[in-house]
């Protein structure tokens, strides 16, 4: 009886120490962001980078808010940003549209709430406006849809706006 206690008492501690605990990856175990003391969200907000004057990191564990740590955004000039909903973007440039929109940041598509987007009106580089019927692939698949495409005015869309694209196979006399 001794020998089946000590046996199964040496089974438990094992097999209680091969478990490990485990953190799961959460949207709330991420640090909260401030711009010039106001909460944003980082991956809703698009603003030139240039405009920051510094950023501090506070390491901390909130328990309230489940998140680790907080960054503070220092701007410049609080004052240079003026910052528009997407709402107001659908406004300028497509405000005769009375088709459903879609809306494409450099290139990949917006999928959370629109309303919690905000874009600084200075660093858009431009918008098109695209139906769905003028897509080769879309006409036939989709219902007629409008897709907004904001360029932001980063570093590499400025350079692919700048680039000059000469079409045709013909030669010029003197080049």
């Amino acid at each position: 009886m001794k020998l089946i206690t000590l046996l199964f008492t040496i089974l438990t501690i094992t097999s209680y120490g091969q478990v490990t605990k485990r953190t799961q990856s959460n949207s709330k175990n991420l640090p909260e962001y401030f711009l010039d003391s106001v909460r944003i969200d980082k991956n809703q907000l698009f603003f030139d980078p240039n405009k920051i004057a510094e950023i501090n990191v506070v390491r901390e564990n909130d328990t309230i808010t489940h998140s680790y740590g907080k960054i503070y955004i220092k701007s410049k000039n609080p004052k240079d940003f003026n910052f528009i909903s997407l709402r107001d973007i659908e406004k300028t440039y497509a405000n005769s549209v009375s088709t459903p929109v879609l809306f494409m940041v450099d290139n990949e598509f917006l999928k959370d709430d629109m309303a919690t987007y905000k874009i600084d009106s200075a660093y858009i580089l431009n918008v098109e406006v695209l139906k769905s019927t003028e897509i080769e692939y879309l006409k036939n698949s989709l219902p007629i849809i409008t897709i907004l495409k904001i360029k932001l005015k980063t570093k590499d869309n400025i350079a692919k706006a700048n680039e000059i694209h000469i079409r045709g196979t013909e030669i010029l006399p003197g080049f």
